[in-house]
């Protein structure tokens, strides 16, 4: 018979619940694009109120079986910040996460099929809806140079 400590059990406890809470929250990591500190090159880009943003994947890149990760990020002086994860099971977004925004009622929010498991309905209800839309790479500079966009520069 195994014993434990008195104050043992409660920490295994803890620690359990929180394992469990977490492979609820979370796409496996090898997912796709899930995991990236910074944008890859090929990101999508797009700027707010003269921020640069990063995207990856592109909308265009995401099909119907997607299941992966969707990245935001802010640039950050040199770097990038993370701004919100869209983690998506084939296809749906499931859930986000936004690590700049402290108890974001949107992370509690989970989708499956496009039906919200959990979370406040009318608050999650249009998660599946949300797409990060952005431009290629290269259409960043030649919005800067020109101040117009050409047709393959659209955002999508």
């Amino acid at each position: 018979m195994i014993k434990f400590h008195s104050t043992l059990l409660p920490a295994l406890v803890v620690l359990f619940a929180a394992q469990a809470q977490a492979a609820d929250r979370f796409t496996p990591p090898a997912a796709p694009n899930c995991g990236l500190a910074a944008p890859p090159p090929d990101a999508g880009v797009d700027r707010h109120m003269g921020a640069r943003l990063a995207i990856h994947p592109r909308n265009p890149d995401i099909g119907p079986g997607y299941t992966g990760c969707q990245t935001l990020w802010l640039q950050d002086g040199d770097g990038w910040a993370v701004v919100t994860v869209a983690h998506y099971e084939a296809g749906h977004v499931a859930w986000i996460e936004s690590p700049l925004v402290e108890r974001d009622p949107m992370a509690e929010c989970r989708l499956k099929d496009g039906v919200v498991t959990r979370g406040d309905p009318a608050l999650c209800a249009h998660l599946d809806e949300m797409r990060f839309e952005s431009a290629p790479a290269a259409c960043l500079n030649q919005q800067n140079e020109t101040g117009a966009k050409g047709r393959d520069c659209e955002q999508r």
